[in-house]
């Protein structure tokens, strides 16, 4: 897969980052659930009013539902019935039920009724209990994805006050691998289905206060990727958590993504470097001051695909710190206060990204190094051609790196 390189000049670059890390994600998502539409309907909207249908080439149609704007009005779960009642397209990729409308005013409650689909089939589902007064409750029938249990890949709730769900109406899915919660209150657990036991993504974002964390690697054994994103839970949960997956029969076997980002962390979680799969960690946006040595060592059998730590607190980076095949990788160091760009750190990782064509590379943006001193002769007088994968290094008096002098050095011992 080609990475894109995002822009690193804009002040908003922390949420650029993320809005591009969150797009990644997303894509990869969907290469993982795409199916082969050979013997399905021709990719084609009819009319599916009061919803919106689109074409999401190459998977299929996109159908919203709900999110009333303007003079568009509330959709209801019956409206959505009706609609897949009226409709003939037997199998969809998304349904995406935005902020659907309660059936009376008077109710708090989003009832998504038996056979919602009407026998159609849709490989991702997505619903949105979010309202001017806060998270309206969801409560969805056993059977209303009867139709389409051999087909969903993805399944989320967003928004959503989850008191009332349960997870029966998942319980007989055959495909699910994908599984996202978001913004959401009340939510119960992980209850002991079998389901969850083929899942190979789990998203937690901003769910403040779930405290589940232990069912994780009981119940979702064959985890690749962990977003436990925005759910400050600090560096003793963390690292309690990440112990049990590495320690389960096969979480240290199957984990391939981590990302803990905005969880109030201050150091790298000890279990990070016992996973020998995993290529993408992403620590963003916590309080993290320093990486001691081998604290992010990977395994020698992947190359690191993703490792970000923008957003931290970084003051010291240990010599040794960073291990592994970094020369496909994007790293990401910026937003810190890093003042040192010492050899024994960064020079076997940048000479393993000069020896490809990829766009591996390292980002130190808005971090204030010093460099009046020797620690940068072995990059900008002895190493120059390195250069070129360190992007927006920058002095603490504004000076680009590759805008520093090379005989400014020449004092410097080799």
């Amino acid at each position: 897969m080609t990475h894109c390189v995002p822009p690193h000049t804009s002040a908003n670059e922390p949420t650029d980052i993320m809005l591009f890390i969150l797009f990644l994600v997303l894509t990869m998502d969907a290469l993982i659930i795409v199916r082969h539409y050979t013997s399905r309907d021709a990719f084609v909207c009819s009319d599916y009013s009061p919803c919106v249908c689109e074409i999401y080439e190459p998977y299929g149609l996109v159908v919203h539902c709900g999110g009333a704007v303007d003079d568009k009005l509330p959709v209801t779960a019956l409206d959505v019935w009706k609609v897949f009642n009226r409709t003939k397209v037997r199998h969809i990729y998304w349904l995406d039920l935005l902020s659907l409308a309660t059936e009376s005013e008077s109710s708090d409650i989003i009832k998504i009724p038996a056979d919602l689909l009407n026998g159609k089939s849709v490989d991702r589902i997505a619903i949105n209990c979010t309202s001017i007064v806060g998270p309206l409750r969801l409560e969805i029938h056993p059977d209303a994805f009867r139709s389409s249990l051999h087909h969903i890949g993805h399944f989320e709730v967003a928004g959503c006050d989850l008191s009332r769900l349960g997870f029966e109406f998942l319980a007989n899915s055959t495909r699910l691998i994908s599984l996202s919660i978001t913004r959401s209150i009340n939510f119960r657990g992980f209850p002991p289905m079998a389901f969850l036991a083929r899942l190979r993504s789990l998203r937690i974002y901003e769910c403040l206060d779930f405290q589940h964390w232990n069912q994780i690697a009981d119940r979702l054994p064959l985890l690749e990727s962990l977003f436990l994103d925005g759910t400050q839970l600090g560096d003793r949960p963390v690292n309690k958590l990440v112990n049990s997956i590495t320690s389960s029969p096969t979480g240290n076997e199957t984990l391939q993504q981590l990302s803990l980002w905005e969880n109030r962390l201050t150091r790298i979680p000890d279990g990070v470097s016992s996973f020998k799969k995993l290529s993408y960690v992403n620590f963003f946006g916590n309080a993290i001051r320093t990486i001691p040595k081998g604290s992010l060592a990977f395994s020698p059998d992947v190359r690191v695909a993703f490792l970000i730590l923008s957003k931290n607190a970084l003051t010291d980076i240990e010599p040794g710190a960073f291990q592994g095949d970094f020369s496909e990788a994007l790293v990401y160091l910026d937003f810190n206060r890093l003042t040192r760009f010492d050899s024994a750190v960064y020079e076997d990782m940048l000479q393993q990204m000069s020896y490809v064509t990829s766009t591996a590379g390292l980002y130190v943006h808005n971090n204030p190094f010093v460099c009046d001193d020797c620690h940068l002769s072995w990059l900008i007088r002895d190493k120059r051609h390195l250069l070129k994968r360190v992007h927006n290094g920058r002095c603490s008096n504004g000076t680009l790196f590759e805008n520093l002098n090379p005989q400014g050095y020449d004092h410097c011992l080799s």
